[in-house]
């Protein structure tokens, strides 16, 4: 298999719905909503610490990192009222702008040069001002992490793969409910539309 190549100038690193209601063990969503086997498998696998440790090395390279948060109005106003996973996140009382659940978990903790945006749907795309930062800063090529890898992470890709970006998937950046689930939308779901490969790999393309 050859390395794998990024152009520095033309790349940018999303780190996406890393918020203490999905990733904590304490958060009403992720916690509760899965009897806290989201967050322990995010723990198992060094999730979180891959995604830092591949944003300290985009940092270094001068790659924007942009972290996507998913929250709400405190009345939830702007919520999808027929889409069930929201009716959940209504109904907990989960992402509300301005708590702790919504905050980005700590051990991702923005620099001051990050880019922080705010998005109320599955794709960072929508009805959020990611594209028009990416085509500002002439970004083309976006690798992809955060959770969950049958959420947020499947939504992006397919729209940011239509919208004509190319898209690499760090597999051990991301996560789902269970393994079954993160392999297949990987390999069947997205194999085909996106590069999917490893934060070492990235690391090293960036160096």
């Amino acid at each position: 298999m050859s390395a794998l190549t990024l152009p520095k100038e033309k790349t940018a690193i999303l780190v996406m719905d890393c918020q203490n209601d999905i990733v904590h063990e304490d958060g009403k969503f992720g916690g509760h909503l899965t009897g806290g086997a989201m967050p322990r498998l995010i723990k198992e696998k060094n999730i979180l610490g891959n995604i830092s440790a591949l944003a300290a090395a985009g940092r270094t390279a001068h790659v924007p990192i942009i972290h996507v948060r998913h929250a709400y109005r405190s009345d939830y106003s702007d919520l999808l009222e027929h889409v069930k996973v929201f009716q959940v996140i209504k109904q907990m009382e989960a992402l509300q702008d301005g708590t702790w659940g919504a905050e980005i978990h700590a051990d991702l903790t923005p620099e001051p040069e990050d880019l922080v945006i705010t998005k109320t749907r599955v794709s960072s795309f929508y009805a959020s001002p990611l594209e028009a930062i990416l085509n500002s800063q002439g970004r083309t090529h976006l690798v992809l992490t955060g959770i969950a890898t049958d959420g947020v992470v499947e939504g992006t890709a397919r729209d940011g793969t239509d919208r004509g970006y190319h898209i690499f998937i760090p597999e051990d950046c991301c996560a789902a409910t269970t393994e079954e689930a993160h392999g297949v939308i990987l390999g069947a779901a997205l194999g085909g539309l996106t590069t999917v490969c490893t934060s070492d790999e990235v690391i090293r393309a960036l160096a």
